[in-house]
């Protein structure tokens, strides 16, 4: 029962989910919304996809805002025969109501100071109001085990259970809050450069909770009782049995027939070892919770270059892998695995990014992008870099149409490949490969401000886990992960 508890930390990584890697979010600005390809930005938001971009905008102070809100669901159909004949469905909300973000920009002449304010990881709050396969596995689990135990020993046929009842719900959030500063300058017509650092600041927020397990034994006639309270009770009943046993153990080897003292005292001996099996199921079926938060900080470099000729523009930028050591704050921890101050290692992951934009007519831009994370390189929680095969890659392409000077309009596809093994996911942490779709406007007010308008969803790819054994009874089944996303956004941009 108490390894269910190791899935609470995964919570927070399970947040909502933003394009990007397994710990990045890559949509920093509304624009990123209705164009996926901002690599070759020349634009305020360039002071995260572009810095180097920065050199070869005009010069001028620029202030730009952000705020996202998105929406995801993330649905479990777990086969295991211990939840019934039919599969069952596990369902989670995630939410990320406001997510804001800032960039500003100084530009003057060939050189060019950014900063970047942002979500760069996480970003919401999933919640679990019915539990998971993981969590629920184990109480399903009890009345296997007791029928189990009933049918190899006739002593503990009246434990033989066939259902169970349990409350179990779970909440987390993830927060990397990047705050990114930078220096571009350009070289000559055609090259500019950048160098700079995002300092990482990681909160995770997590809670959960089982409680009032119940079971339906023969003992109670079939009626649901409280699981701890009827383990107690057995308990109690096994080692008076074995007491009993114990003292005719004795009589009979006082008076010199050591064959029935011999079975007497197996016989004591078997009762006290299922006594003890009872006990540690009271313990472990009793109510427990976990309240934790975990904070960490890292920094990390951050190089790019930007090469415009005419109407092409190529970019090109390298994110060192952040290290974040994450220490446990721990209010309660009825498991004792979450042992306030204890440390642990969750990176960010180097990136690698390369755009093109090309203006092919006047009022038509093609953008493209690709990106590649260098998720094998990170350490990760509990060594899940070593499950996975390679690194992250994300494909994006864009166009974007200037109908008159006051409206630009872009639509963009977006594709997220991974390449994660089975034992990578779990029901609090999988990512899928996945298909994204943005559309969206920017309305251009005066020569000073302008706004863009945009959204976009996403198109899961269901995957099939096997699981050779839910709870150590070598029972195994399969889940089904499928996942759902829609996101929104308005970005204001004014130049001074």
């Amino acid at each position: 029962m108490k390894k269910v508890f190791f899935t609470i930390a995964a919570v927070a990584a399970s947040a909502v989910g933003y394009a990007g890697g397994i710990a990045t979010n890559t949509n920093q600005h509304a624009a990123y919304q209705r164009n996926f390809a901002r690599e070759a930005s020349t634009e305020a938001d360039a002071a995260y996809s572009n810095p180097a971009g920065l050199g070869f905008m005009e010069d001028g102070f620029y202030i730009s805002f952000s705020a996202q809100t998105a929406f995801q669901e993330r649905n479990i159909e777990s086969s295991y025969p211990g939840f019934g004949k039919e599969p069952k469905k596990f369902e989670g909300k995630a939410v990320a109501p406001f997510v804001p973000s800032l960039q500003a920009v100084y530009k003057k002449k060939d050189w060019a100071l950014s900063l970047n304010v942002a979500v760069s990881g996480g970003g919401g709050k999933a919640t679990y109001d019915n539990g998971l396969p993981s969590f629920e596995s184990q109480v399903s689990n009890i009345p296997l085990k007791l029928s189990a135990a009933a049918a190899q020993s006739p002593a503990m046929s009246m434990v033989a259970a066939d259902k169970y009842s349990v409350e179990c719900s779970m909440e987390g959030a993830q927060y990397i809050v990047g705050t990114t500063l930078g220096f571009s300058y350009k070289f000559t017509d055609f090259f500019s450069a950048s160098a700079g650092a995002r300092v990482s600041y990681a909160l995770n927020r997590y809670e959960g909770y089982i409680r009032d397990i119940k079971i339906n034994p023969q003992a109670a006639g079939g009626q649901m009782v409280a699981a701890p309270a009827f383990f107690s009770q057995m308990a109690e009943t096994l080692n008076g049995q074995a007491a009993q046993a114990e003292a005719a153990a004795k009589q009979y080897k006082d008076a010199g027939d050591e064959t029935k003292s011999a079975t007497y005292a197996a016989a004591a001996a078997q009762a006290r070892g299922a006594a003890a099996e009872m006990e540690n199921s009271a313990k472990a079926a009793g109510d427990k919770e976990v309240e934790c938060k975990q904070t960490g900080v890292g920094v990390a470099p951050i190089l790019g270059v930007d090469f415009k000729f005419w109407r092409l523009n190529v970019a090109s930028r390298y994110e060192f892998a952040t290290k974040i050591e994450l220490e446990n704050e721990t209010e309660v921890d009825g498991t004792g695995m979450f042992p306030d101050g204890k440390k642990s290692r969750s990176d960010v992951p180097a990136l690698w990014a390369l755009g093109v934009n090309y203006n092919f007519v006047d009022n038509w831009t093609l953008c493209l992008g690709y990106r590649y994370y260098f998720d094998k390189d990170a350490e990760l929680s509990n060594g899940a870099q070593d499950r996975i095969d390679h690194g992250t890659k994300e494909y994006a392409a864009a166009v974007e149409w200037n109908i008159c000077k006051s409206f630009l309009v872009s639509a963009s596809y977006l594709r997220t490949q991974y390449s994660l093994s089975d034992g990578y996911l779990t029901d609090l942490n999988f990512n899928q490969s996945n298909n994204n779709f943005g559309l969206g406007l920017r309305y251009t007010l005066n020569d000073h401000l302008n706004f863009d308008l945009a959204g976009f969803f996403t198109d899961y790819e269901d995957r099939t886990k096997k699981v050779e054994d839910y709870a150590g009874l070598g029972i195994g089944g399969s889940d089904t992960y499928s996942r759902s996303n829609f996101a929104f956004a308005l970005g204001v941009n004014y130049k001074f």
